[in-house]
């Protein structure tokens, strides 16, 4: 979604890199910066923390693209995505299914 936004405010004309090495000049600071938050250590609680953040990275950029291609962004769908996330999240240590 990154280099899809980014190619989309450059009319597809300018490369991301090889795994997103340029994506520190073409993201406004406050994308680069929540990117750069995307990244997290082993601790489980860093790393549901992280989760989230690349959820709220993903809508800030699929909606941007979506408005800049008058597309609709379904939110509901994301809605959706983030309940499931929070109920895998806070199942118990030994839970043998999810629902």
């Amino acid at each position: 979604m990154v280099s899809w936004r980014i190619g989309s405010e450059h009319n597809y004309k300018v490369s991301t890199g090889k795994m997103g090495k340029y994506f520190k000049i073409y993201l406004p600071a406050s994308y680069w910066e929540l990117y750069k938050e995307t990244y997290c250590d082993s601790d489980n609680y860093s790393f549901w923390e992280s989760i989230f953040k690349t959820c709220k990275l993903f809508h800030m950029l699929a909606q941007d693209l979506a408005d800049h291609l008058s597309f609709t962004y379904l939110i509901d769908e994301e809605h959706n995505m983030i309940k499931y996330l929070c109920a895998v999240r806070n199942l118990p240590k030994d839970a043998q299914k999810i629902f």
